[in-house]
């Protein structure tokens, strides 16, 4: 397999959590640990609520892989929003001239990341995730070297029939867990099609230094749970700040919860006991999750879910929505953190963990041991090359 051509093809080059991050860190392994020719392609929108041009186009090498960048040429537009209420209301019933106006008012639309990844000479072209133009807009020109890494979750925009006929026309799929393998097979019929559950690993950690220090509004030496990705409503953000508001009135703890991430929704006004962080950098990524006592994951809707993994690398135990298939499979599978459905069962756990540092130093060690055993980067690039060997080992079908 040596020469070996392949490209990834995500909506923007992304140095922090998501599918595009999950996938960047993947091909640099797969570059490093087996020599092969990987290309990434990308658009120049960081953004992605807006999808707007942001970086410049061009091809770089870095860390090992290609990396091409392409120009948008329309983002997230004003009428997608009805389109949106549309598909969420009843996504099989949406004609096929809507449903293509929803892709390609969601963006990021970029005919030249079209046209590249048309022309690649690659022997497999990998798309992730299935819910973007860069997928669903591309993906049919190379339908007979494509492989797909859903990064899905049980939302409605599965059930749009291009999505459907997406997945199951491409050669294979990559899924991040047991969970989303599940939902997939029982939504779309693609159990016929070669796959893996490759998981996800972590970048390595950036190391602790004494002489930096945390976000101000941090600084204090307050205790404090940490809830670390998008503040948004899908996220699962808004509705832990309103549990973390009833908890604090009831419980009384010196605690503050500290959200970080990208803001994309309006979080309630509750002093200081619920801090944002808007898009923290990498090195501040890591000093929040050492020093926090819990990380709660509270998204119900996560194919994988990267935070997990990096809590526990940090030594800090973690607190997941039980209705999220993936972090729900983790958290049992590893004993590394507890879980819940409702306020009743938030309030109980967190009061668990809470109450019980030994109990939460041993969640976190069960968790990263669970880390480097099953999503070490050598696992899953070993997945990988088995994946793809088993793909190229056919003809390409026509």
């Amino acid at each position: 397999m040596m020469g070996q051509r392949i490209d990834f093809v995500v909506p923007r080059y992304w140095l922090r959590g998501g599918a595009e991050n999950a996938v960047r860190m993947t091909a640099e392994r797969v570059a490093a640990q087996l020599g092969w020719d990987i290309h990434l392609h990308a658009t120049t929108a960081l953004s992605s609520g807006t999808w707007a041009n942001e970086t410049a186009p061009g091809d770089e090498q870095i860390n090992g892989i290609w990396v091409h960048r392409h120009h948008v040429d329309s983002g997230r537009t004003i009428e997608w929003g009805p389109l949106n209420e549309r598909v969420k209301g009843s996504p099989s019933t949406i004609d096929p001239a809507s449903e293509a106006a929803f892709f390609a008012t969601q963006g990021p639309v970029s005919h030249a990341l079209a046209t590249a990844v048309k022309d690649s000479p690659a022997d497999l072209i990998v798309f992730a995730p299935y819910l973007f133009w860069t997928t669903v807009g591309v993906i049919g020109d190379v339908i007979d070297r494509a492989a797909v890494v859903p990064a899905a979750h049980d939302e409605p925009f599965l059930r749009l029939p291009s999505v459907g006929r997406s997945l199951a026309a491409s050669r294979g799929l990559l899924y991040g867990s047991v969970a989303e393998r599940r939902l997939l097979e029982r939504v779309i019929p693609v159990a016929h099609l070669p796959h893996t559950v490759l998981g996800w690993g972590i970048d390595d950690p950036v190391t602790s230094d004494p002489a930096r220090t945390l976000p101000v509004q941090v600084e204090d030496g307050r205790p404090f749970v940490l809830s670390l990705g998008r503040v948004e409503h899908a996220k699962g953000t808004v509705a832990l700040a309103r549990f973390w508001d009833t908890y604090r009135r009831r419980e009384g703890r010196e605690h503050r919860l500290v959200l970080a991430g990208e803001l994309n929704a309006e979080i309630p006004d509750a002093g200081d006991d619920i801090i944002v962080l808007d898009d923290v950098d990498d090195a501040t990524k890591w000093d929040l999750l050492r020093e926090a006592d819990v990380m709660i994951a509270p998204s119900a809707m996560e194919s994988f879910s990267l935070v997990v993994l990096e809590a526990w690398t940090a030594g800090t135990p973690v607190l997941v929505n039980r209705w999220c298939g993936a972090t729900l499979d983790h958290a049992a599978a590893a004993r590394g953190g507890l879980w819940y459905g409702d306020y009743p069962e938030f309030e109980a756990a967190l009061d668990r963990l809470l109450a019980d540092a030994h109990l939460r130093d041993r969640l976190a060690a069960n968790g990263a041991r669970f880390t480097e055993q099953t999503y070490g980067w050598e696992a899953i690039v070993e997945r990988f090359e088995g994946f793809v060997k088993q793909l190229l080992r056919h003809e390409p079908r026509r």
